[in-house]
């Protein structure tokens, strides 16, 4: 299965660029807060960050990578499992698992193995490729 994961890949080629996460981490997507809807490049980086799920540290870029052994329920317990590690309440301050695991499914299978994404809002782009561990581009 196609994931986004931490990477400090292309980092600093944007002014307010960070990574604060552990490399080939799990990422998710905070919900921009009304600062960050206003202003994604201002000083609250949620509009334009991942989350990571076991540092729950932030960066402004992930890469898209397949964990073939990894599945939908894994994928969905260490979400679920991060999401009560920090107290987020599924019901009302985060979005709820089983959405927000479909949602980052299927944004990371938009995209080939090695696309380093780029977020602003609701909008991931592509920032770099980076060649694919198998050797191709996908």
């Amino acid at each position: 299965m196609k994931v986004l994961v931490a990477t400090r890949a292309s980092q600093g080629a944007r002014r307010g660029d960070y990574d604060h996460c552990v490399t080939g981490e799990l990422v998710w997507m905070l919900e921009p807060c009304p600062a960050s809807l206003r202003n994604p490049a201002g000083k609250c980086g949620c509009g334009r960050s991942f989350e990571g799920m076991s540092s729950h540290r932030s960066t402004t870029t992930a890469l898209v990578r397949e964990i073939p052994e990894l599945t939908r329920a894994d994928f969905a317990a260490a979400l679920r499992a991060s999401f009560d590690a920090q107290g987020w309440c599924p019901c009302c301050c985060a979005q709820p698992v089983d959405e927000a695991v479909d949602g980052l499914i299927a944004a990371a299978a938009r995209w080939p193995e090695g696309a380093v994404i780029e977020r602003r809002l609701n909008v991931l782009s592509l920032r770099a490729q980076l060649p694919s561990p198998r050797g191709n581009a996908g």
